[in-house]
């Protein structure tokens, strides 16, 4: 008898402690996590760049997944003037060195998404070849790794590319005069057609379908 009583007491004990912990493991589960919330100072480049810095707009730029010292080194050419802007120039004006170094930081750590754009495959084609030509050996490309520091152009707005490097060649900017060399030299070879040319492989970069992740 006694012995039944202490087995009993002991099947009840464990009963006890499963429900317990199946109880303490739904709270776990059931606990609502708290959102990251990015700090104030990233927020005021969200609402034009996009959630996490990816642009929603093809006038403007994503900056999500650009190298760390591309972005802190953008951001200091237009605080001094070296990179042409609509407004970027003037809003730089009002982040310090601590605050531009938490941005850097902040984007070059995000995911960056591609967005499908409109392209010319027969001038994709060409651009990819004068792309292997005039740009590769900074950028890179499936095949070759960009160098430290050099942003990879594929899958970025066509758009904001267009106006960007005709600025580069027309010397608005002045901040990359290997960049502004390079691009010379293809526009005296090819034409501006070869500048449209090389937009277009860069649009012409797909995201990735469902079926394929």
């Amino acid at each position: 008898m006694r012995r039944r009583l202490a087995c009993n007491a002991a099947q009840l004990i464990a009963l006890l402690s499963f429900s317990a912990s199946m109880l303490m493991a739904e709270d776990e589960i059931s606990l609502p996590t708290t959102p990251v919330v990015p700090s104030l100072t990233v927020q005021t480049c969200t609402a034009c760049h996009g959630p996490a810095g990816n642009s929603l707009s093809s006038a403007i730029p994503s900056i999500a997944g650009l190298p760390r010292e591309y972005l802190r080194g953008v951001m200091g050419d237009y605080r001094h003037g070296g990179r042409f802007s609509t407004v970027m120039g003037r809003l730089v004006q009002a982040y310090n060195d601590e605050q531009m170094d938490l941005l850097a930081d902040y984007f070059s750590r995000q995911s960056f998404k591609l967005h499908k754009q409109r392209v010319d495959w027969d001038q994709a084609s060409k651009g990819r070849q004068l792309h292997r030509l005039y740009c590769r050996q900074c950028h890179g490309d499936l095949s070759r790794a960009p160098e430290p520091g050099s942003p990879v152009l594929n899958g970025r707005w066509m758009d904001y590319l267009r106006w960007t490097l005709q600025d580069y060649l027309l010397g608005v900017s002045q901040a990359d005069e290997e960049m502004s060399g390079a691009l010379t030299r293809l526009v005296r070879r090819h034409g501006e057609q070869g500048l449209e040319a090389l937009v277009h492989y860069y649009g012409s970069a797909r995201p990735k379908s469902k079926s394929s992740e």
